[in-house]
C-alpha cells in the first residue's frame, strides 16, 4: 500500500522528496529532510548556519555501497526554523552537469556514461 501525504499550501515549483541522502558540510554530516531540483532541507542545529550565508556543500547517498556520486552545489541559506531544528538551502546557479547528477538523485535513473563523476 503506497501513503501519499500532501502538505498543506504547498506552492513549490519543484516537488520535494525525501530521499535516504546527507549533506556534508565542513567535515559534518547532517540528515537532508527533503530535496527538490530548486532546494533541500536538513535537521542541523540554528548555530551552524545563519540566513543568507553562501556555502558549498556536498549531497551524498547515507548508504555508500549505493553507486551514486557525490555532488558538491552552491546553494544559499534560505530560511531557520530554531523551533524544529530545521533549515533550508535553495540552490544557486547549477551548471548542466550538476543538475543532471541532482536529476539523478531524484528520479533515480542513471547517469549515461558521458558524464564525468563528480
Amino acid at each position: 500500500m503506497t501513503t501519499i501525504r500532501k502538505r498543506e499550501k504547498e506552492n513549490r515549483r519543484d516537488r520535494r522528496q525525501e530521499k535516504n541522502l546527507l549533506l556534508e558540510y565542513q567535515h559534518n554530516e547532517f540528515d537532508i529532510n527533503d530535496i527538490s531540483l530548486g532546494g533541500l532541507s536538513i535537521s542541523a542545529e540554528t548555530t551552524v548556519f545563519f540566513e543568507l550565508q553562501e556555502i558549498e556543500a556536498t549531497i551524498k547517498h547515507r548508504d555508500n555501497l549505493i553507486d551514486m556520486n557525490k555532488i558538491t552545489l552552491p546553494m544559499i541559506v534560505k530560511r531557520i526554523n530554531s523551533e524544529t531544528n530545521e533549515t533550508a538551502f535553495q540552490f544557486q546557479a547549477l551548471n548542466d552537469e550538476q543538475f543532471s547528477i541532482l536529476e539523478t538523485y531524484l528520479t533515480g535513473r542513471a547517469i549515461s556514461k558521458k558524464s564525468p563523476i563528480i
